[in-house]
């Protein structure tokens, strides 16, 4: 009894890849029928919308104005009504049974999240620092398995992961690392985070060494955010093995990230 899921995809100024991730979702192996695929465009101002509108069974939203990620994803939520919904970046590729692999595990009811699993794809240009986000990723997602094994996934990544839509609740606006924060929401309501490591998202590395600078300090300064605004965590009295993972890993990860 597979349920009906809902893939939706959020992109901005996509045009050079839009058509290649929409026709590897559209592949997706699951039953006929029950996937819906969602592309929001808000703010786009290249022919993502454009090109977008050219598939039929891509249901598109678009809006000229641009109020970032976070809106864009709030939006459009509203509007969905599948018991499971998958999120996966723009400027990823899924593997073909990627879908199937991730809702498998609702068949648990007390899971509420499943967080699929990233791969850098490598380039023959790729440079040493392309070559350590490679191994970064694999480092996380090996901390994933055991986290999921012992109890619960800490967060999920925003390149792939599901929640059940009535689980679904709003982040603030200004939220950096909106994925992290949304998933532990739920895992504080009493889910837990499920790991897929058969569910993948694949991307290429960053352009350069700056990039990925950028993107550390962004997860880093993230990682801080949230300590501030999942608080209640720190309550191991009230949330045993969960509390004692977010203040062992991921508090931990939020420092040595910065020192890295």
């Amino acid at each position: 009894m597979w349920p009906e899921v809902t893939h939706l995809i959020a992109a901005y100024n996509e045009s050079d890849f839009i058509d290649e991730k929409i026709l590897n979702s559209l592949s997706l192996d699951y039953p006929e029928g029950k996937m819906k695929v969602v592309l929001v465009t808000d703010g786009s101002s290249d022919d993502t919308p454009a090109k977008a509108l050219a598939y039929d069974e891509v249901t598109l939203f678009h809006e000229p104005e641009r109020r970032g990620k976070i809106a864009a994803i709030h939006r459009v939520m509203s509007k969905i009504t599948s018991p499971v919904v998958v999120f996966s970046d723009a400027n990823t590729l899924l593997n073909p049974n990627a879908i199937r692999n991730i809702v498998r595990h609702y068949d648990n009811p007390m899971v509420g999240v499943v967080a699929g699993e990233k791969r850098v794809l490598s380039q023959e240009k790729d440079t040493a620092s392309a070559a350590g986000e490679s191994l970064y990723w694999k480092y996380e997602s090996k901390l994933k398995q055991w986290d999921g094994e012992w109890y619960s996934v800490m967060g999920a990544a925003g390149e792939l992961f599901s929640i059940r839509r009535n689980l679904y609740r709003p982040v603030a606006a200004d939220s950096i690392i909106e994925d992290f924060i949304m998933t532990m929401g739920i895992a504080s309501e009493g889910y837990v985070i499920a790991y897929e490591p058969d569910a993948y998202a694949m991307e290429f590395a960053s352009a350069s060494s700056a990039e990925e600078m950028k993107r550390k300090v962004r997860i880093s300064a993230g990682a801080f955010q949230a300590m501030g605004r999942l608080t209640g965590l720190f309550n191991i009295v009230k949330y045993g093995k969960l509390s004692f993972q977010f203040i062992s890993h991921r508090v931990y990860a939020g420092h040595s990230r910065l020192l890295a």
